[in-house]
């Protein structure tokens, strides 16, 4: 990107910015540095070469550029407290040496005199080092691996995604050039309509906001201000909408354009494509939940999901694919959702796909899709073309999963937020829904004794209430079940049913002279697919966007010169995902605490079997060396004179260690249902315990759905969204225009 590009963008996705504040003693920054410089070690240079660069990069150590202080900042603004103290305790007992001996065993004995003694972790020797970190990341079969294998997941995870995603005041970052990798260059685009509709609540005065809601036609008033410098805000609206994503945006675009009072709460903050800088680190960090290092507790499971104006849609792969038949006859017929199977659904379907400017021009293939369809093509595998979300000839390569600089990508930011602010609804970021709020309800017109008045917010110091009639919860698949938990529902359902959609990668090397040509860093992300495991519950194969921190982030360490020579092959590494539609599931509770296992048989199956395909389409496609992203980092050369069949075989037989498993699509957890002791909400999306309280996001999604999932959510939304508007229709002719909102007890509100 040019510095035009750079210096343009919004100060939050800048690179330069000072760490967090964190906290950390320099004991424990001095143990972290020498993780760091453990992880991505100083290396000699031999010889005499013209590639500066490269002798530049191996030179260059974890620790240097403030890196340490950035990973303690990025731990104390995203992971959860008792994460927080977790880092903190490994790394003040690496500072004592009691405490090295209990994590580095015998390793930690200094033989330099005539006696052992004992020394702290930054005092071990480089290669002593990089030996014991090794160690935590093998199985041993002792009780303590567990143990282990989270630490070295850890820090591993923290030190190399942080190191090569952090950028500097220039928008660069010293290890790129080695790399071959720049952000792209993409001229600043001054699209910024939705703005008028938007505020940010959490940074405005109460004399801005009210004027900014009255002037839209939204009753407002605020309390006198405590001794603390807070205010308790009160809104009135015929519907709010928590969440601005795939769900909450289809809902408030409908229900604002029928004539509906709208208003959005989002918790993220708002980036306009002239805002973006494309930069993976800043950009994950603001636009994606907890900065991107979302996972469950025990590491095992990376997941990725939007934290911004448009939710996941404007940070997403672009990938449009209908909701699958043989799922929507299982929801009509398993479930008995007989929504699925009707006209209703089908004409939803039509126009979203519509709204949503889908087409399959898609330019110049990328380099990661032309692999997948030329390994295809060998073995015979058929490949389905993948639509997308964008105007031709649209292409931000892998950065577009930072969000779409050109504008190009029709997220809801640029589709039905802007009909629900060209109608009159307003959009207040930076203020998060801690409740929904609700009262007896004096007419029990559907046999529930509950009825939603609307939702407390938190917006910086103040708290927000909006009163509504009705109440929509889109906050998504993990946040929704906290905020119904908060509010005080008991339906034994929620936050279950968990499906991620799991995800194994293989990846494939193929020298920068050989075909297919490109660099994995550009061209469209998703357009092409292959489903050749021909299961309702099996596995599909796809190209994921990686940028140079994710990239290492998951890529197998075996040790600190074996990671930098990864690392310079990363333009002409190939990534193939194996999806799986899971039939198991996981929870989400309160506090964003995932628990998510392998745990079905066919899942697991599926999963093997998937990474294997992905394995042979990558050998098919040319690569010459392959491989998983098993912990013991195995490589498997590709010898054309040999039985490659048998030489995969072998190698996925001998495979050792854990595999990294991510998720990108996050459904189930509030399910749909015809029964209230099986699901959340009914076939209308409302909530079987509280009137006027519905749902509309993928979190009632009634199993998993085997595919990208935006349109599924967007035309679930659209159907929703009518029965909302029918809701609100049926209130007015009922002359309850303006009934009490009066807020159950649990929900008091104080100035604090």
């Amino acid at each position: 990107m040019s510095m035009e590009g750079k210096n343009s963008a919004h100060p939050l996705l800048k690179g330069g910015r000072p760490a967090y504040p964190h906290g950390f003693s320099s004991g424990e920054i001095e143990s972290l540095a020498a993780l760091c410089d453990t992880f991505i070690p100083a290396l000699h240079c031999y010889g005499d070469s013209k590639a500066e660069d490269a002798h530049d990069f191996r030179r260059i150590s974890g620790s240097q550029f403030g890196v340490p202080d950035y990973i303690a900042g990025m731990v104390t603004m995203h992971f959860p407290r008792a994460a927080v103290l977790m880092v903190r305790l490994v790394l003040l007992c690496l500072y004592t040496r009691l405490g090295t001996l209990l994590l580095c065993g015998r390793a930690s004995l200094s033989k330099a005199s005539p006696f052992l003694h004992l020394q702290n972790f930054a005092a071990i020797p480089p290669d002593v080092r990089e030996k014991i970190v090794l160690q935590w990341s093998r199985v041993t079969g002792s009780i303590f691996d567990p143990v282990f294998h989270v630490i070295f997941k850890t820090f591993k995870a923290l030190c190399l995604y942080l190191f090569y995603s952090k950028a500097d005041e220039s928008g660069s970052n010293p290890c790129w050039k080695a790399i071959d990798y720049s952000p792209p260059y993409i001229p600043q685009v001054e699209k910024r309509a939705l703005e008028q509709g938007i505020i940010d609540a959490s940074s405005e005065t109460p004399e801005r906001l009210e004027s900014f809601l009255m002037e839209a036609g939204f009753p407002f008033e605020s309390s006198k201000e405590s001794e603390d410098g807070s205010r308790i805000w009160k809104v009135k609206c015929d519907c709010v909408v928590v969440g601005s994503g795939a769900g909450g945006g289809v809902a408030a675009g409908k229900l604002a354009a029928a004539g509906h009072r709208v208003l959005v709460v989002e918790k993220g903050k708002y980036f306009a494509a002239g805002d973006l800088s494309l930069l993976e680190g800043p950009s994950m960090d603001q636009m994606y939940a907890r900065g991107g290092l979302l996972s469950t507790p025990d590491v095992k499971v990376s997941i990725l999901a939007g934290a911004t104006v448009g939710g996941g849609s404007s940070i997403n792969w672009s990938a449009c694919i209908r909701t699958p038949d043989h799922v929507l006859k299982e929801w009509a017929e398993v479930e008995g959702l007989t929504l699925f199977q009707s006209q209703e659904y089908e004409s939803a379907m039509t126009e979203v796909w519509e709204r949503a400017g889908v087409n399959s021009e898609n330019g110049t293939e990328s380099f990661q899709n032309r692999v997948l369809r030329k390994g295809c093509g060998a073995l015979g595998f058929e490949v389905t073309d993948v639509s997308v979300n964008a105007t031709p000839g649209h292409n931000c390569g892998s950065a577009c999963s930072f969000g779409c600089r050109t504008g190009q990508k029709k997220g809801t930011p640029d589709t039905w937020l802007l009909d629900a602010v060209a109608a009159g609804a307003r959009i207040l970021t930076g203020c998060e829904a801690t409740r929904v709020t609700w009262s007896r309800n004096p007419n029990c017109t559907q046999f529930k004794e509950k009825r939603a008045t609307g939702v407390l917010c938190r917006a910086g110091r103040n708290q927000i209430l909006v009163e509504a009639k009705a109440t929509i919860v889109a906050g998504g698949t993990l946040m929704t079940p906290g905020l119904l938990l908060a509010s005080g529902l008991r339906n034994p359902n929620i936050g279950k049913n968990l499906h991620l959609h799991p995800v194994r990668m293989a990846w494939g090397y193929f020298p920068p002279q050989d075909d297919p040509a490109g660099r994995c860093s550009e061209g469209n992300i998703i357009t092409a697919m292959c489903k050749h495991i021909p299961k309702s519950y099996g596995t599909i194969i796809q190209n994921p966007a990686l940028g140079p921190g994710c990239f290492a982030s998951i890529t197998p360490w075996i040790s600190g010169a074996d990671m930098k020579e990864r690392m310079k092959k990363y333009q002409r590494t190939a990534h193939l995902f194996a999806l799986t539609r899971d039939r198991g599931s996981g929870s989400v509770g309160q506090s964003l605490e995932v628990d998510y296992r392998i745990r079905d048989p066919s899942d697991k199956r599926n999963m093997d079997e998937g990474l294997e395909i992905a394995l042979r389409i990558l050998i098919a496609a040319g690569a010459t060396e392959v491989g998983t992203h098993h912990s013991d980092g195995r490589v498997l050369k590709v010898d054309r004179s040999k039985d490659m069949e048998m030489e995969i075989q072998r190698y996925l037989k001998e495979n050792g260690g854990w595999c990294p498993v991510i998720s990108a699509h996050q459904m189930g957890s509030c399910r749909m249902g015809v029964n209230p002791s099986t699901s959340c909400v009914d076939e209308k999306g409302e909530s079987w315990e509280i009137e006027g309280l519905f749902l509309s996001d993928a979190s009632v999604f009634p199993t998993a759905l085997g595919v990208n999932p935006m349109i599924t959510i967007q035309s679930i939304a659209l159907c929703i969204s009518n029965r909302v508007s029918n809701f609100l229709q049926q209130i007015r002719s009922s002359h309850l225009l303006e009934f009490e909102f009066a807020p159950h007890q649990s929900v008091p509100l104080k100035n604090n």
